[in-house]
């Protein structure tokens, strides 16, 4: 069922779709339902990417109550889930993926981070709660650039697969260092098994010029990620 969808929405569109692509290949996920009209893939008990295949919303009469995050690729669905289901959403997001091999990058100090960086991830990064950084941080999957023995930035994956958590810290800034982060995180989800992608908010113009430099690649089809105030 995995194998069949992630072929399915490679086919419709690799490019919008690469979240739930990216997803079916990690260990807990599953596909509650697949049909005619769309499909859903569920992560542990945290959350489930949607996908409408029809433009309607008969896809949402599949979906198990209770999730608190969900994202999904459809505006009507969007809006359905905030108007009607009582889930919350800031912007939309584009998905940018890589599709080649490892980018190469090496020659500098790149430290998994562990729990004593906690405060100092918090203060500057919010998209993330407290309890999340800290069980990412715990997992080792948050990555540090050193420039003489001092923090100059970070990265990390999300749950879900999604590369995240970008930060260079403010004196460091217009050096380069997004990049290096990126392009470490890009052979490290290669190295993993995973696509390496990410989700971008429409209005981070820096972000998306940075994807486009990297030579990741757009979908055409935006998502919402939404969750349960």
């Amino acid at each position: 069922m995995k194998e069949e969808l992630a072929g399915t929405l490679a086919g419709i569109d690799r490019l919008s779709y690469v979240d739930m692509i990216c997803m079916l290949g990690m260990d807990g996920s599953s596909v509650p339902y697949a049909g005619d009209d769309g499909a859903y893939v569920k992560m542990d008990d945290h959350l489930v990417s949607i996908a409408s295949f029809s433009g309607g919303d008969g896809i949402l009469s599949h979906l198990e109550d209770g999730f608190p995050l969900v994202c999904v690729h459809d505006e009507n669905l969007r809006n359905i889930l905030v108007n009607d289901l009582g889930y919350e959403n800031e912007e939309g997001c584009w998905s940018c993926s890589w599709w080649g091999g490892p980018t190469g990058e090496c020659g500098h100090d790149m430290r998994t981070l562990d729990t004593s960086y906690l405060e100092r991830i918090h203060e500057v990064y919010s998209l993330s709660d407290r309890q999340e950084l800290e069980r990412d941080l715990e997992k080792g999957m948050v990555t540090g650039l050193f420039v003489e023995d001092s923090l100059v930035g970070f990265i990390g994956f999300h749950r879900e697969g999604s590369m995240g958590m970008l930060h260079v810290f403010e004196p460091y800034r217009r050096r380069g260092y997004a990049e290096v982060l990126e392009r470490h995180d890009i052979d490290r989800a290669l190295a993993m098994g995973l696509i390496p992608y990410c989700h971008v908010f429409f209005s981070n113009r820096a972000s998306l010029a940075l994807q486009a430099k990297l030579g990741l690649e757009r979908g055409s089809r935006p998502i919402w990620w939404l969750w349960r105030g």
